[in-house]
């Protein structure tokens, strides 16, 4: 059984591509080992100041990551904006992803600072900028087949 969670917090650490070998880069390894070792596949992005981040697998393991992130002091204003039986799972792999350098954050990321965005639309904004690039990526999950 699949399941589907869909999270967003405020960062509490320097991100941007110098943050990769401070904090950033310890949450990002950190949840790369964690999501390998539970078989959860998804993504992490980073944009303008928010972690997002749509995981796939197990429940219990989804469980038990989510508190985790939960408990993290890096993170701050966490929400659970989804966890739903997932029909499959639309990711092979865990990757990471960033806004650009630069760019004005999106009307996304703007109405995100004053009202709770839906799931649909961090799985959106997500799949947007995972499809702009990764910064890191877990090999595809290989299961056994059913």
């Amino acid at each position: 059984m699949i399941y589907r969670a869909v999270m967003m917090s405020r960062a509490k650490v320097a991100l941007g591509f110098r943050g990769l070998n401070g904090e950033l880069g310890r949450i990002i390894s950190c949840s790369m080992m964690s999501c390998v070792d539970r078989q959860l596949t998804g993504a992490l992005i980073w944009d303008s100041g928010y972690f997002m981040q749509v995981l796939e697998g197990d429940p219990d393991h989804l469980r038990d990551f989510m508190k985790k992130v939960a408990r993290d002091g890096r993170h701050q204003d966490y929400r659970q904006l989804e966890f739903v039986q997932a029909m499959r799972r639309e990711y092979q792999t865990w990757s990471v992803g960033a806004s650009r350098t630069g760019c004005k954050p999106a009307a996304f990321i703007r109405k995100a600072q004053t009202m709770v965005p839906t799931a649909d639309e961090v799985r959106t904004h997500v799949r947007h900028l995972i499809s702009l690039g990764v910064v890191a990526e877990t090999p595809p999950l290989v299961t056994a087949a059913a």
